[in-house]
């Protein structure tokens, strides 16, 4: 069965600012290609409107023609319905326990590990991506209730690189990281980490080919401040992710890629479910 667990799979982990990762083979080959063959690129193509450069299927978003593609793939629905699954989550609960419990502050960890780690707490969402020459995805930290976010690459032979799957980023110095977030955060960037509601930070983000000559400015600014500490490698069947948290700067800038090529992934999100008790703290601290 194509179950792929990130337990055992991992073969580059940092931990430091945030949580990152590859694994390098977490689909076989066999199973990856299969997957490659049936990519669902037509739908997307079908969602993308104008000058945009990229599209996505989602779960949560689109779930009709969602089903529509797993229902045309036995293997694709079978990865999927695993990534969304309870024993995919527990197994991401149990390998990244340590990071999750410290983005809570000391005393909330000690008193409510079990509470935090307890899987139905969490669910999962499968995006099919596509990207085209030219699209930039800025730097950012991502989606404020997002808690792992996992990037599984689909290339063709002829576009395997050992750099390009996702860049994730670290503080050339901590000034470095207060002159990035004062200017991209704004109000509250000076609230304590452990006090303050986790934000989805980003730079300016532009869908389309020209993109690059939208944000060039932004991301020179970005690269004075910080610099790449891994780039994954974009090979078929392999991975890159994170934990999500307030310093969990990564992106992807396709300006540079060869000319017309699309490139495929599949994105596959772990969210902490909505609660009176987060929204009530969103509306005081958010």
């Amino acid at each position: 069965m194509l179950r792929p667990r990130l337990s055992g799979k991992i073969t580059t982990r940092t931990d430091d600012r945030f949580t990152f990762f590859v694994c390098d083979e977490l689909l076989p080959q066999v199973e990856a290609q299969s997957l490659l063959d049936t990519f669902p690129v037509e739908q997307l193509e079908s969602l993308r409107v104008g000058d945009a450069s990229h599209s996505t299927v989602s779960s949560i978003r689109h779930p009709e023609l969602f089903q529509q593609i797993l229902a045309t793939s036995s293997k694709w629905g079978e990865l999927c319905e695993w990534f969304m699954s309870r024993e995919f989550v527990e197994d991401f609960l149990r390998e990244f326990k340590a990071p999750i419990l410290r983005k809570y502050p000391p005393i909330i960890r000690q008193v409510l590990s079990s509470w935090i780690l307890k899987e139905s707490r969490y669910y999962g969402e499968v995006q099919f991506s596509i990207r085209h020459t030219g699209s930039i995805l800025s730097p950012h930290t991502d989606n404020a209730d997002k808690v792992l976010a996992l990037i599984v690459y689909f290339p063709e032979a002829h576009e395997s690189s050992d750099r390009g799957g996702t860049a994730f980023y670290l503080p050339r110095s901590r000034m470095s990281e207060v002159r990035v977030f004062r200017r991209y955060l704004r109000a509250g960037w000076l609230i304590p980490f452990g006090l303050r509601r986790l934000k989805s930070v980003k730079l300016p983000t532009v869908d389309g080919f020209d993109a690059i000559d939208r944000v060039g400015e932004d991301l020179d600014f970005f690269d004075n401040e910080y610099a790449v500490a891994l780039d994954a490698p974009f090979r078929l069947g392999s991975a890159g992710g994170f934990i999500k948290n307030q310093f969990s700067w990564h992106d992807l800038r396709l300006h540079n890629y060869p000319p017309r090529q699309v490139r495929r992934s599949l994105l596959v999100n772990v969210f902490l479910r909505p609660s009176k008790l987060r929204a009530l703290m969103d509306r005081i601290f958010g």
